[in-house]
């Protein structure tokens, strides 16, 4: 961009990063449900995980059940978080795309808000679930707490950026809802938690936030050390405990961020184009 063109982008940006956060604030019924949300999953995994499934002496595959749960919770909180984001205000958004306001502007500017509510939410998911679960301090990359902060958020931002994709599609959150039920469903299915992914299983998983969020936090917490104890095949290099596993999960979440923040810009470009000719 030239500088005066990113001037004028900066300023739309800053202008709609505090639009959103205004009707955020000001909503004060969509405020709760996205702060609640994480409390309420921090709950659930108080009632159903057992807190010493990563440090009995008992080899279980609980340990892995616990890491899916809170990577499945995320991955569903981030879309839902987002999905009608776009899709509520769509004509405004086209409107204003007309007088000159950038549509990336306005994807980012989401974006960016969803972030700040994600880094709430992913900061109360890890307390929650470190306070709960006793997990070992294996210190891969940074502390394990940290790593799991950052696997958490990382599968937030993920999963509302899919959101933002799927709400620049569709005109209402109605239409948009039955895509997300389907998606909850795959996030589940291709998770690589269910059964070993191969062909095109595998190639799908790929763009499934949760199997990349499963990598990630099975790498901080050595989830592979529990599981090869089985001899049941429940250990997998997806969960090798390495940085470069680590990094690797957390490159994919930040790439499927990427692309389907691009896509979504493009999908309202192209609506834009089409209600211009």
């Amino acid at each position: 961009m030239q500088p005066i063109k990113l001037m004028k982008f900066w300023r739309q940006f800053t202008v709609l990063v505090q639009r959103n956060l205004r009707l955020i604030l000001n909503d004060k019924l969509t405020m709760a449900s996205l702060i609640l949300q994480a409390p309420f999953m921090v709950l659930v995994i108080k009632m159903v995980v057992d807190p010493d499934c990563f440090t009995s002496n008992l080899i279980n595959i609980g340990s892995r059940t616990a890491l899916f749960i809170i990577s499945a919770m995320a991955a569903f909180m981030g879309t839902l978080n987002s999905y009608r984001e776009i899709c509520k205000e769509r004509e405004i958004i086209l409107r204003e795309a007309s007088v000159g306001v950038s549509l990336l502007a306005v994807v980012l500017s989401k974006a960016f808000v969803l972030l700040l509510i994600e880094d709430i939410q992913a900061a109360i998911l890890t307390f929650g679930f470190v306070r709960i679960v006793h997990i070992p301090q294996n210190h891969l990359l940074l502390d394990t707490n940290a790593e799991i902060f950052i696997s958490i958020l990382l599968m937030l931002v993920a999963s509302s950026a899919i959101g933002l994709l799927i709400s620049s599609v569709f005109k209402s959150g109605e239409s948009a809802i039955l895509v997300v039920l389907v998606l909850m469903i795959g996030q589940v299915v291709f998770s690589g938690i269910m059964f070993t992914l191969t062909g095109a299983a595998a190639r799908i998983a790929a763009v499934i936030v949760c199997r990349w969020g499963m990598g990630a936090l099975g790498a901080s917490t050595d989830l592979n050390s529990r599981l090869a104890w089985l001899k049941q095949g429940f250990d997998s290099p997806m969960y090798d405990a390495t940085v470069a596993n680590l990094m690797h999960s957390w490159q994919m979440m930040g790439l499927i961020t990427v692309v389907c923040l691009a896509a979504a810009w493009l999908v309202l470009q192209i609506s834009f184009n089409r209600r211009k000719a």
